[in-house]
């Protein structure tokens, strides 16, 4: 382990602390009810998990290390990649990504305490869906997490962190995506067999996206760009010729499948960066001054342009306005013919996407800096 680099480290989280070592009739109702939110259990349910909650809570506390370890897969990968000095690491950020089950989150408030008064830095990360009831819910608790992990992680490795996956905790389900993802996302995976003591360490082995998904991706643009919501479908009919393996079919609709998404989240960005795209909706154009506008961008700035007319699409669809897109009415009329403006970006210059309807067709009219 390196002493010298902040380290980032994203723990999944399993129930396993719940059932470890508890009699038989609650590890029972502990595995019927491992899939239920709060508001689904019965009181007498949540009676019995809340008094196993709290028996792990004070079990731990009380535990020496050797202990926690056997009572804890999570928290025996943690101890045993800081060498059980939790207390040295204070510098480091940690996430345990958790399901939004109850038990789940339960046993995530436990560990965030434990590791709270080790004095490491850490945050919960609950992701809906992310549960294994159905092959549709955990579809898309897995695409949150893709997306999660490329808003996230890339930042923090921009910031020179070591990003390690910590994966002796959670369930089976979730492991092997979340080794999949490890060889794009960390740096290192880490984990225990069983109730072990011996750190197994797999090193990122260098692995890209390659051409022909990149290209099928290019290809099919617009209904990646169609499908990217969380949750958006479309009909099977309009797949078209589009490779099998990038969508998941649910009756007559399609959505990106896990490996759809994690492709369109490593492809977007270098195809956004080559130039301003067609919008992906007939509801959007663009006029010749606009056009003008963009074509003289950097590339940042035209993935941040073209992630810009995403979310247009998505606030004429559902009327979803995001604070980076902040869409609202001008005041007055100050630069006719347009009636609205939007945030191309809001950091240095901060310039503005200027805009009016015809209609029900937004028009984008030009692109510059913020009036004053």
């Amino acid at each position: 382990m390196s002493n010298h680099r902040q380290t980032l480290m994203i723990s999944t989280c399993g129930t396993s602390l719940l059932t470890n070592k508890a009699e038989r009739q609650v590890i029972d109702l502990l595995r019927t009810s491992a899939n239920l939110r709060q508001q689904d259990l019965t009181p007498e349910q949540q009676k019995v998990i809340d008094e196993r909650v709290q028996a792990c809570r004070e079990q731990l506390n009380q535990s020496d290390t050797a202990t926690v370890r056997q009572l804890s897969a999570e928290l025996n990968g943690l101890l045993g990649f800081y060498e059980n000095q939790l207390k040295s690491r204070g510098r480091d950020q940690l996430f345990l990504l958790h399901t939004d089950t109850y038990q789940g989150d339960q046993v995530a408030n436990i560990l965030e305490g434990y590791l709270r008064s080790h004095g490491l830095n850490v945050s919960k990360q609950t992701f809906t869906d992310l549960r294994t009831d159905t092959v549709e819910n955990f579809q898309r608790g897995i695409t949150e997490v893709i997306r999660w992990c490329e808003d996230v992680l890339l930042g923090y490795r921009q910031r020179q962190f070591r990003v390690v996956f910590n994966l002796t905790g959670g369930f089976k389900s979730i492991q092997g995506w979340m080794q999949t993802l490890g060889m794009f996302y960390a740096d290192e995976i880490v984990y225990i067999f069983e109730s072990g003591p011996e750190l197994l360490r797999i090193p990122r082995i260098p692995i890209a996206i390659d051409e022909a998904s990149r290209k099928e991706v290019e290809g099919h643009l617009r209904l990646f760009r169609t499908l990217e919501p969380s949750r958006a479908t479309c009909h099977v009919d309009d797949l078209g010729n589009v490779a099998e393996v990038f969508f998941y079919r649910l009756g007559d609709q399609a959505e990106l499948s896990t490996w759809g998404r994690l492709v369109w989240e490593r492809c977007r960005k270098p195809i956004y960066a080559n130039k301003l795209h067609n919008p992906p909706s007939d509801h959007v154009s663009y006029s010749d001054k606009f056009k003008n506008a963009a074509s003289g961008l950097a590339q940042d700035r035209l993935v941040q342009v073209n992630e810009r007319i995403d979310d247009l699409v998505g606030f004429l669809r559902d009327h979803t306005n995001p604070k980076r897109l902040d869409f609202k009415r001008l005041k007055g009329n100050p630069c006719p013919p347009s009636t609205h403006e939007c945030d191309a970006w809001a950091d240095q210059s901060a310039w503005r996407i200027f805009a009016h309807f015809d209609g029900q067709t937004l028009i984008l009219d030009d692109l510059g800096e913020g009036l004053h």
